[in-house]
C-alpha cells in the first residue's frame, strides 16, 4: 500500500488546504488513503490559533509592511540556493519526526514551508517522491527546488519559469491549480445571458479583504443580482441581510461543494480576490472574473500575471457607482468574447495530462521502487 502524505500549511481554510483536499479527494477516487499535516499545528498546537490570528491581522491592517517583507524575504529569482535558518530552526527537527513515523512513499506539497524543509531532507530519504503543487500564479523562493521530484504548475509562465532556473521538463507537468472533483461535474447552465445578471462576490470568508467596503459602495440598479458570499463572516452577513435590498443577496456559510457548484452554474460572472484556487475555480467554469481587491504577497502577485494574460478584469480603480453600468456593458460586448477566447486558451494548455493521469504515474513509478528488483 503507498503510504502518501499531504501538507498545507496553518489551519486556516486557504488555497492550500483546499488544494491539499482536492488532491486527498482525486486519491480516494483510486481507492487510496492519504493524510493530511499541517507542521505548524504539529508542532506548535497550542500557539497555531494565535499566530494564525496574528498573521491575519497583520495583512489587514499592516499590508504595506506584509508586502515588503514577502517582497524582501520570497521574491526574486531563484539563482542560488537560499536557506532559511528561521524555518529550520522552528520546524525541522518536527519533519524528520513526522517522516520517521510515518514514512511516506509520497510527499504531496502545497505550501511553499515544506516543500523547503522536505527538498533539504531529501538526500535523508531518496526513496520518497517529492511533489511540489503549486497554489498561486506565482513561485517565490522558498518552494524547493533541487531535489523535488515533480511540479504541478497552474501555466505556462511558471513551466517556463522553473526550466530557466534548470528544472527538466518531463519533471513538470502543466495541471492547472487543482480544484475539488464536485466542481468537475457538469451543471446544467442556469445562468442569465440577459439582465438581470446575477453576479456572485467572493472574498470576505476571513474577515480580512476589501469586500465590506466594496458591499457599501454598490449601487444596484436592476441590471445584477449580487450573490454575496459571506462564508463564516457573521459581521458581514448581518450587514448584508440588514440592507434588505431585492438586488443584494446574502448567502451564509455553505456545507458543501455542491451548493458552491450550484451558485456557480447560477453565475453570469465572479467579482473576487486573486486566490489561486478560486480563479482557477471560475476559469474551470468558464465564468468572468472581476478583481476588487488583492491582498498583500502572493495575490498581489497573483493579479500581475492574470491581468497580463487577460484573464481577469480589474476593477480596482472604478468608480463603484457606475459598476454596475460597465460590467453589464461587459456581459453584451466583444470585450465579453475576447475574455472567453483567452481563458479558452489557457485551458486549453491544460494539460500535458489529465490530473488523473499524472497521479497514477506518479503512484505506478513509487510502487515500482518498493518492488524488489
Amino acid at each position: 500500500m503507498t503510504n502518501i502524505l499531504i501538507f498545507p500549511f496553518l489551519s486556516i481554510s486557504t488555497g492550500h488546504h483546499h488544494v491539499a483536499d482536492a488532491l486527498k479527494a482525486d486519491l480516494e477516487s483510486k481507492g487510496l488513503h492519504s493524510e493530511k499535516i499541517d507542521i505548524f499545528s504539529h508542532t506548535y498546537k497550542h500557539l497555531e490559533q494565535l499566530s494564525s490570528s496574528a498573521y491575519l491581522k497583520w495583512i489587514q491592517y499592516f499590508p504595506k509592511t506584509y508586502s515588503g517583507i514577502y517582497k524582501l524575504l520570497a521574491c526574486g529569482e531563484c539563482k542560488n540556493v537560499k536557506r532559511y535558518a528561521m524555518y529550520e530552526w522552528l520546524f525541522m527537527q518536527s519533519m524528520r519526526q513526522i517522516l520517521k513515523e510515518k514514512q511516506p512513499d509520497i510527499a504531496f506539497c502545497t505550501h511553499a514551508l515544506p516543500s523547503y524543509l522536505l527538498n533539504r531532507l531529501k538526500p535523508e530519504y531518496p526513496n520518497m517522491t517529492i511533489v511540489n503543487v503549486y497554489t498561486d500564479f506565482f513561485v517565490n523562493q522558498v518552494w524547493g527546488r533541487k531535489n523535488i521530484d515533480y511540479h504541478f504548475v497552474p501555466i505556462m509562465d511558471i513551466k517556463k519559469q522553473l526550466m530557466t532556473e534548470g528544472i527538466s521538463q518531463e519533471k513538470i507537468f502543466l495541471t492547472g491549480i487543482p480544484v475539488h472533483r464536485a466542481y468537475e461535474t457538469g451543471t446544467a447552465d442556469t445562468c442569465q445571458h440577459r439582465p438581470p445578471y446575477t453576479v456572485m462576490i467572493t472574498g470576505g470568508s476571513m474577515g480580512v479583504g476589501g469586500i465590506f467596503k466594496l458591499v457599501q459602495k454598490l449601487s444596484p440598479g436592476g441590471n445584477i443580482l449580487y450573490k454575496i458570499l459571506c462564508g463564516r463572516n457573521e459581521k458581514l452577513y448581518r450587514y448584508v441581510k440588514s440592507l434588505q435590498h431585492p438586488f443584494i443577496e446574502a448567502i451564509p456559510y455553505l456545507h458543501s461543494k455542491a451548493e458552491m457548484n450550484s451558485l456557480y452554474a447560477q453565475a453570469s460572472g465572479v467579482m473576487t480576490k486573486p486566490g489561486g484556487v478560486t480563479i482557477s475555480e471560475c476559469l474551470k467554469k468558464r465564468l468572468p472574473v472581476f478583481i476588487y481587491h488583492a491582498l498583500p504577497g502572493q495575490e498581489e502577485m497573483n493579479v500581475n500575471l492574470l491581468k497580463e494574460r487577460q484573464l481577469v478584469t480589474d476593477i480596482r480603480n472604478w468608480d463603484m457607482k457606475r459598476a454596475e453600468e460597465r460590467i453589464s456593458a461587459f456581459f453584451q460586448s466583444n470585450e465579453r468574447a475576447a475574455a472567453e477566447k483567452q481563458v479558452r486558451e489557457y485551458l486549453g494548455q491544460m494539460c500535458d495530462r489529465e490530473i488523473g493521469e499524472v497521479l497514477k504515474r506518479i503512484l505506478d513509478e513509487c510502487e515500482h521502487k518498493k518492488t524488489p528488483s
